[in-house]
């Protein structure tokens, strides 16, 4: 056969399936519609408008038949990848103990459940219920490392109001780095790692998170022994909303685009190769700049935060920030000109070393989403 032929037959193989309808498939992908969108201590409202998390349709899935008949490649996704601190605000779940001096019978991280039978879903909530005992006894309902008990506690009058001496949260803020925004869809990834319970140690089980701006403070060196952080302050104003936190990130949606950004092709974990690269982090002044990496020990399995180490080899982010500090976290890693992955650890016993994670695993972390809302 020659390759004329060739080309005719797969032509009419193609026309063949042209023919075979997609409504029923179709009507299943309009359905992929969920919830969106966190914090300590006030509450803050957010949209309930939904919003679908996908990638840009800047990727052209390839298969060997188009190549065959029309001599084309794969088109790689290009993001336009991060580098900026922002703020994050997360709305748990459920209502944490921070501090249990008042009642020894709980621990921190514990999940307070109801409180004389009433569902428990904020700390106002609690606060409001005991406040309203005058002083009689209630019965709580928690989860004690793991199993639910029932406690019978009276509260104590303080500053004329009823108290039980608990701490409770039912929200984490914090600052972080962005590692890549979807220049299609204004999908963003950040932080590299998930956002845990600074209590239990357990990934924050999220139910909405909210995206501010950052204003940075100072930057305390990280040492051996102990990591150094960048330290600052939330602002008033919302970026964006969050939908997920998990092992390989936090994902959500910007209210708007950068405009003008320059997009990177993004890297497979079979293109990362041990050698020279950069981060792109914000520690001084409060703007962007590349700074200088080695990439090794690289774990061509991983499937989550750690997929490769790394060492800062940058002299003038040595002398900023002794190396990895906390808040660095999301800082896009990149080498040979493509977004290859972010930065997402410090080892406690050399701050200019750490890990990083596959830009691959925070695409897959964010696009199961989809497929979890699709079931």
């Amino acid at each position: 056969m020659n390759r004329t032929f060739i080309r005719i037959i797969l032509c009419m193989i193609l026309t063949v399936y042209t023919l075979i309808p997609f409504g029923g498939l179709r009507a299943c992908a309009a359905e992929n519609i969920s919830e969106n969108a966190e914090n300590e201590g006030e509450r803050v409202k957010f949209s309930e408008d939904g919003a679908t998390p996908v990638l840009s349709e800047d990727v052209v899935v390839g298969s060997r038949i188009w190549e065959l008949l029309f001599g084309k490649k794969e088109k790689a996704l290009a993001l336009i990848p991060g580098g900026d601190v922002f703020g994050i605000k997360i709305k748990l779940s459920h209502v944490t103990v921070a501090d249990s001096k008042g009642i020894p019978a709980l621990s921190p991280g514990d999940v307070i459940l109801s409180i004389n039978g009433k569902e428990i879903k904020t700390a106002e909530e609690a606060r409001a219920a005991i406040s309203a005992s005058g002083g009689e006894s209630v019965t709580i309902r928690a989860l004690h490392r793991g199993e639910r008990v029932g406690i019978e506690v009276r509260p104590t009058l303080m500053d004329g109001e009823y108290r039980l001496g608990l701490t409770l949260r039912d929200g984490v803020v914090g600052i972080g780095t962005v590692t890549f925004v979807d220049p299609e869809t204004g999908l963003f990834g950040g932080l590299g790692h998930g956002i845990c319970d600074s209590d239990s140690g357990e990934l924050a089980d999220m139910e909405c998170g909210e995206v501010t701006g950052a204003l940075l403070g100072s930057i305390h060196k990280g040492e051996v022994g102990k990591p150094g952080e960048l330290t600052g302050i939330l602002t008033e104003q919302a970026l964006g909303t969050v939908y997920k936190n998990c092992e390989c990130g936090v994902f959500g949606y910007l209210d708007e685009i950068p405009e003008g950004a320059k997009v990177l092709e993004i890297a497979t974990r079979d293109a990362v190769h041990e050698g020279e690269a950069t981060i792109i982090s914000t520690v001084r002044s409060g703007k962007t700049a590349e700074y200088k990496i080695e990439i090794y020990d690289i774990d061509k399995s991983s499937s989550g935060s750690k997929s490769f180490r790394i060492r800062v080899t940058d002299e003038a982010l040595k002398a900023l920030s002794g190396g990895i500090v906390r808040g660095m976290s999301g800082s896009p890693i990149i080498q040979d000109g493509k977004l290859v992955g972010a930065v997402t650890h410090v080892m406690v016993a050399n701050p200019t070393e750490g890990y990083g994670i596959f830009i691959e695993n925070m695409l897959n972390a964010a696009n199961n989403q989809s497929q979890q809302k699709a079931a």
